[in-house]
């Protein structure tokens, strides 16, 4: 049986933090665990684990801002929606 943890929260709330025990966690126990990025701001120097898959590898605020000039709430909304409208195969 497979299970999901979704981590939501404002910023400084400890999401990330929560999330690296609860990978160290597992890991301790043998399990597998995949940590999923999906925040296109979050500044991946701040991760103990590099995320298994990460919005930023296909879009990310600062590279919005510097190349669209968009500022950071322009710039989270351009990211949603490039994610929304970004044509994902079925496997």
């Amino acid at each position: 049986m497979r299970y999901a943890v979704f981590v939501t929260g404002p910023a400084g709330a400890g999401k990330s933090t929560f999330c690296a025990n609860a990978v160290q966690h597992l890991q301790t126990l043998k399990r597998t665990a995949h940590w999923v990025n999906l925040d296109p701001a979050a500044d991946p120097n701040s991760f103990e684990f590099a995320p298994t898959i990460d919005i930023r590898d296909l879009i990310s605020l600062e590279d919005v801002m510097t190349e669209l000039g968009f500022g950071p709430n322009g710039g989270l909304v351009y990211c949603f929606e490039c994610v929304v409208s970004f044509p994902f195969t079925a496997y």
